[in-house]
């Protein structure tokens, strides 16, 4: 069906997709700034998440406001231990499979070193998702009264960001999200996956949900980066089917939602 600009009433999640990828926090490129160097490194290929390219994008800036948009790589200067996230309107950044290549070369004034945020290796959970609960990332204010009465308010640090699902229990569901590593055997032409609390994780993760209106266009993108898995419970009743109520947290600068428009400008 060919889509019409227009406003979206509703998004209906039948519509709705939910991908998994293995997140990288902030990893330090392996060049060195020398205010020449314009390629800069990383361990892994970065893959598109959002899907607004078929290729991974950096950062979105807006030079006017200095606010950024994410995308799929979240680029920085580090200098002297601390980190900047890089105006990528100003200096046009270019990803191809682990380079990140910069239109100017970073100067040394800029930065002592290159940092990136991105994922790779997508599982797609779709078929396992029974429901999603975006919550959390207030920002709570406190109310004091001061002599004469007046009334002084004071804001406090935005809370963590966090996703539940509830899914149907599968393979070895989501619990290794919570546990840690999994363990893999094969036997014979058997396969044994294990799970044990306790256990170092493996990675960091990030959450996509995207859902499409397929009469409009539009599209709504939530992602979570830079997720960990804080709570698994099951439900397993007898006159039904095994699933699984599972929560992650991120910080709340690592959560971004993205709204497409189409054909609207």
């Amino acid at each position: 069906m060919a889509t019409q600009p227009g406003e979206t009433k509703v998004f209906l999640m039948e519509n709705a997709s939910t991908n998994i990828y293995t997140y990288v926090d902030k990893e330090i490129c392996s060049e060195t700034v020398d205010g020449v160097e314009t390629d800069f490194t990383v361990t892994t290929a970065p893959v598109s998440v959002t899907g607004i390219s078929t290729s991974a994008l950096s950062q979105y800036y807006d030079t006017t406001n200095s606010i950024y948009g994410r995308r799929d790589v979240l680029i920085f200067y580090r200098k002297d231990g601390a980190d900047s996230v890089v105006d990528t309107s100003d200096n046009v950044v270019t990803i191809t499979a682990t380079t990140i290549a910069f239109a100017t070369a970073p100067t040394t004034t800029e930065a002592d070193s290159v940092v990136a945020s991105y994922c790779h290796t997508k599982s797609n959970r779709t078929d396992e998702v029974i429901s999603v609960t975006p919550a959390g990332g207030n920002r709570p204010v406190e109310y004091v009264t001061v002599q004469g009465g007046e009334k002084v308010r004071i804001e406090k640090p935005q809370e963590e960001k966090t996703i539940s699902m509830d899914v149907l229990s599968v393979d070895n569901g989501f619990i290794p999200y919570v546990n840690g590593n999994e363990v893999s055997q094969t036997s014979g032409s058997d396969t044994y996956k294990y799970s044990v609390g306790a256990q170092e994780r493996d990675s960091r993760k990030a959450i996509v949900v995207d859902v499409d209106d397929p009469t409009t266009g539009n599209k709504r993108i939530e992602c979570f980066f830079n997720v960990v898995g804080v709570s698994n419970e099951g439900s397993a009743p007898s006159d039904g089917y095994w699933s699984e109520s599972v929560s992650f947290s991120s910080p709340p600068q690592d959560y971004c939602r993205i709204v497409k428009l189409n054909d609207q400008t």
